[in-house]
């Protein structure tokens, strides 16, 4: 595996910075000045790695350049993320500042990571309609985004209630790092070569990040957490490898899928997803109203809240239901063609197999015919060299001669059309 010497760069930057967060974390002491550096170097890992990945941006392979692009978008998610949070801490002092802002940034960035893996970009045959794609994307996004202002956004927006945003957030966090994971291992045990080290290093990551979040969420609940310490220690590795997976960005290849049908199967359980997604926000509606001690302003908005996700989902299906018809018609069409030029070509070769029998027919009688030709030749040239043959039985031997010759010359031009089958029967040019 070569890695480019900018990615060597970046990632020996990456490891000054994880390095520097270590020595750090073993001698400070929690301090107003420990935060705002415990936030500084994530947003620091994060640069480095956004612009370790930016270098496969121009390498086109296959469906590799949007599947960086796409993880290089859930990076900078994750930064403005990481940034707010900077800007969060130094707010602590004078006021409380939302932390909607964050979580929800947190959350999109890894709609990303979930849009950039379901791309398989280990599939040469993969990325075949990306306007399907786009709008997978944009369902899951919404799904994300209602669930998150479902169970957690309430608990901020509408009643500021710590002790019930923050479970709620965790656990939204939780459920999406365990979707990440699970289809990662799926990839990984499918992978070969170099793409099965690449998946189980992302595997890893995300293990990281989802036992460096859990850990995160129990510390904090414990009051025991403060930015800078090795509570950080985990989600930080995890930035620091998306620096070491982007470097093996120049020697990977797409290869050809041995799974029959892998992209119509994979467009199926895409759709499947998304009508999940869009029945689940009903059915969580409905549990909803049996929840106890809810206040009416809370459950109030929850039920706007569906209408309104129901509403913007259900005309992003329509949306895509549209492209799949169209796309179901130019299929038809396509269908329709190839079946009258499929009729074509079996009307020609029809026609070909009965002039082949007719020339296998003819060769056979010009053989038997030119047999006999010869020999009736041979006998009027006897016939003439007689001396006393009268001259109107010579005269008659002659004509016979003459008509042989003229049999024998209708054979042999028979005979060289048998040899060139185009001469029989010109070709015509399809339709």
């Amino acid at each position: 595996m070569s890695i480019q010497p900018r990615h060597k760069l970046f990632l020996g930057i990456a490891c000054a910075i994880f390095l520097l967060h270590t020595a750090v974390a073993a001698f400070a002491r929690p301090s107003f000045p420990l935060t705002i550096f415990g936030d500084a170097i994530p947003c620091g890992l994060l640069i480095a790695a956004i612009l370790a990945v930016r270098e496969n941006f121009r390498f086109p392979r296959g469906v590799l350049p949007l599947f960086w692009k796409l993880m290089a978008a859930g990076l900078f998610q994750m930064l403005l993320s990481q940034a707010y949070w900077f800007y969060y801490d130094s707010l602590k002092i004078y006021s409380a500042p939302s932390p909607v802002i964050g979580d929800t940034l947190f959350l999109l960035a890894h709609v990303f990571f979930l849009s950039a893996f379901v791309l398989r970009p280990h599939s040469a045959a993969a990325g075949g309609d990306l306007r399907l794609r786009h709008l997978d994307f944009a369902l899951l996004t919404f799904w994300w985004l209602a669930l998150y202002a479902y169970f957690a956004l309430p608990w901020q927006l509408v009643i500021q209630d710590f002790s019930k945003y923050n479970p709620a957030y965790y656990l939204l966090a939780l459920i999406q790092h365990m979707m990440i994971i699970a289809g990662l291992a799926v990839v990984w045990k499918r992978a070969t070569g170099l793409w099965r080290t690449f998946y189980g290093s992302f595997l890893c990551l995300f293990v990281l990040i989802a036992a460096g979040n859990l850990l995160l969420s129990v510390a904090i609940d414990r009051g025991v957490y403060y930015a800078g310490s090795f509570y950080d220690t985990p989600f930080l590795l995890a930035l620091l490898l998306f620096t070491v997976v982007a470097s093996f960005g120049l020697s990977l290849e797409p290869r050809e899928d041995k799974t029959p049908n892998r992209e119509i199967n994979q467009s199926l359980w895409t759709a499947r997803i998304a009508m999940v997604a869009i029945l689940s926000l009903p059915v969580i509606a409905l549990l909803g109203s049996f929840e106890r001690n809810v206040p009416e302003d809370v459950a109030a908005f929850r039920l706007r809240l569906v209408f309104v996700a129901m509403l913007l989902l259900s005309g992003l299906v329509f949306w895509k239901l549209t492209l799949l018809a169209r796309e179901l018609r130019r299929l038809v069409r396509l269908s329709e063609s190839s079946l009258e030029n499929l009729k074509k070509v079996q009307a020609r070769v029809t026609h070909s197999q009965k002039l082949a029998a007719l020339g296998r027919l003819a060769a056979g009688a010009t053989h038997e015919i030119s047999n006999p030709l010869t020999a009736i030749l041979g006998y009027s040239e006897l016939l003439t060299d007689i001396p006393a043959l009268s001259p109107p039985d010579r005269e008659s031997a002659q004509i016979i001669q003459k008509q042989v010759h003229s049999a024998q010359a209708a054979v042999n031009s028979l005979r060289k059309s048998l040899r060139n089958p185009d001469a029989l029967h010109p070709t015509t040019t399809s339709e």
